[in-house]
């Protein structure tokens, strides 16, 4: 009994500092620069914990591999906090990411149930398993295209109280691209191949 007192602001300073953070993510492959918001440099290997928020610079570019396979490719100049991430035999995948700007590509391994959201300051995505990127401007609009499979986007007003839902817009192989604001997404349309080479030069293999 003497030694709860001790035991229990131990515990609890562990809790604080995150040392039970759940793992999220490898890091595969890193080019230019690519930190933690705290500063301090990505280097291939690192384990990266849910709640962190990654960073880069103008030629900077990383790689991350997740435990369920899928693979995700932060481009320059860009930042991406990783907000939820769960996947096991015992429960179906969680995957949750907030792109605050810049662009993302992402491989999501196909799953049974699940689900796999990458959210922006004016819109919503979610898929369970495809080939999809996601792009914020400085404008904070939001584009998203789609590779392979099918991919569900909202504008974020839909999720917000007090405003009717809105269906989500459906991507798929042929009209395979759509624009956001805060209050609505455009129709799908096909992108330019020109458009998509230069995301995908950006980018670097999902692979």
């Amino acid at each position: 009994m003497r030694a709860l007192p001790l035991t229990l602001p131990l515990f609890m300073a562990l809790l604080c500092s995150g040392a039970f953070a759940e793992q999220a993510c490898e890091v595969l492959a890193v080019s230019g620069e690519a930190q933690r918001v705290d500063g301090k440099a990505l280097a291939v290997g690192d384990k990266l914990d849910v709640g962190t928020t990654l960073r880069t610079g103008a030629a900077g570019r990383v790689r991350l591999r997740f435990g369920d396979g899928s693979v995700l490719v932060l481009a320059d100049k860009s930042q991406l906090r990783i907000d939820a991430y769960s996947a096991g035999t015992a429960k179906p995948r969680e995957a949750e990411f907030m792109l605050e700007l810049g662009l993302v590509g992402q491989k999501v391994s196909p799953v049974a149930g699940g689900t796999w959201k990458v959210r922006t300051p004016t819109a919503v995505t979610a898929v369970r398993g495809t080939e999809f990127i996601v792009e914020v401007g400085d404008d904070r609009a939001t584009a998203v295209h789609v590779k392979t499979g099918e991919v569900d986007v909202e504008p974020i007003g839909a999720q917000t109280r007090g405003i009717k839902p809105r269906y989500p817009v459906r991507l798929a192989k042929t009209l395979n691209g759509t624009q956001c604001d805060a209050k609505e997404c455009t129709a799908p349309i096909a992108w330019a191949a020109e458009k998509v080479q230069r995301i995908e030069q950006r980018l670097g293999s999902l692979d």
